[in-house]
């Protein structure tokens, strides 16, 4: 049967730990791999489409339930990635990437769809409890943000990050079905669903943007001045015109992913001098520290110190005012208990796919008491 269907905001945010329902988790089927295991143990598989929402597989003929697994059977229209694009002999630029895997000296990589078009969507129905971590509401610290909100206040929320904050490899940043919109905008939307605000959204390139022109009433502005492949030093250099020059009142400050060869004590010293430097400029307003999912464990060089900087970014945050932390780092790590990495990365290197996208709303969202 052809179908097409899309992501709802309300599936979207869905927090991940309650409820009983898994909807359009991400999987993708290495050639000879034949179960996967899903971020629950399933009792029952309602759907699995493929990852463009335009194709239902059928149970019996194209995957089976077994053992909490979902199972691709012979035959199956399932996509699956091969072997030698998943591990390629020999080096193409911009399609693999070092391997510290014995017997495989590379890595498969890809940007656009070319890695999430191997992959099934599944949704499942489960009697599991959740067994990770929750990220706390710390209202508390983002009181004047919320107290905008909450009051009817214009309002500014701005992303300052790197790739991973752009919503790189997320299928509507890509252009392909089913569209699914970054996680940063996914947060302002739901903010604005749910204080009943009107969401001004401007996704021009940072060289066409321009400061925020105040309109008064309930305007919720989203503003993304994240830059790919960037890293805390960058962030500290370009803090004023990326972060500062838009006064917001909430920013959420995502850097790591490509601080790795620094130390803990490396990226905190920085990320303390971005939050110095944007206080001195917008003394006003809340900080949510956003830290990172981890990079691909095989890919050479890159998986080094990022798993330790959550602690750093939480111990910093204890400490301040009006700074929160929202913990994804903890959350990937209790996916990635689960499921191999590749069956949650849109590019099999250090970039979600649209389900960990959806986490990374998830967590930013608790965080926020939403």
């Amino acid at each position: 049967m052809e179908v097409t269907r899309s992501y709802t905001l309300r599936e979207y945010i869905r927090p991940l730990w309650e409820g009983d329902v898994v909807s359009h988790e991400s999987v993708l089927f290495q050639e000879d791999e034949h179960a996967a295991m899903l971020v629950y143990p399933a009792d029952e598989i309602l759907e699995v489409f493929s990852a463009d929402l335009a194709t239902e597989y059928k149970e019996g003929v194209d995957y089976a339930l077994r053992d909490g697994c979902l199972i691709r059977l012979p035959g199956s229209r399932m996509p699956f990635i091969p072997m030698d694009r998943f591990y390629p002999k020999e080096h193409r630029d911009g399609q693999d990437f070092g391997c510290i895997e014995p017997g495989h000296p590379y890595l498969g990589f890809g940007e656009g769809d070319s890695m999430i078009r191997y992959m099934v969507d599944v949704t499942y129905r489960h009697a599991a409890p959740w067994n990770g971590p929750i990220p706390p509401a710390r209202t508390e610290k983002l009181s004047r943000f919320l107290g905008k909100l909450e009051r009817g206040e214009e309002a500014t929320v701005l992303f300052y990050g790197d790739s991973i904050t752009t919503g790189a490899n997320s299928s509507g940043t890509v252009g392909v079905p089913p569209f699914a919109k970054p996680f940063p905008e996914m947060t302002a939307e739901a903010l604005a669903e749910k204080y009943g605000y009107t969401l001004s959204v401007d996704v021009r390139p940072y060289e066409e943007l321009k400061p925020v022109e105040k309109r008064g009433g309930k305007v919720l502005h989203y503003v993304n001045t994240a830059v790919g492949g960037m890293d805390s030093r960058w962030g500290l250099e370009n803090v004023g015109p990326r972060a500062a020059a838009y006064n917001p009142d909430l920013m959420v400050l995502a850097f790591g992913m490509n601080d790795g060869w620094r130390t803990r004590e490396q990226f905190m010293e920085l990320t303390a001098g971005i939050v110095s430097a944007f206080r001195k400029d917008c003394p006003d307003c809340d900080i949510i520290l956003l830290s990172s999912i981890l990079p691909h464990w095989r890919a050479a060089g890159f998986f080094i110190h990022q798993i330790e900087y959550e602690e750093g970014l939480r111990m910093f945050a204890e400490k301040e005012e009006h700074i929160a932390l929202a913990p994804m780092t903890s959350l990937h790590r209790h996916i990635l208990g689960r499921k191999q990495y590749y069956h949650a990365s849109g590019n099999n290197i250090n970039h979600p796919s649209d389900f960990m996208a959806r986490v990374y709303a998830m967590t930013l969202l608790a965080t926020l008491g939403v």
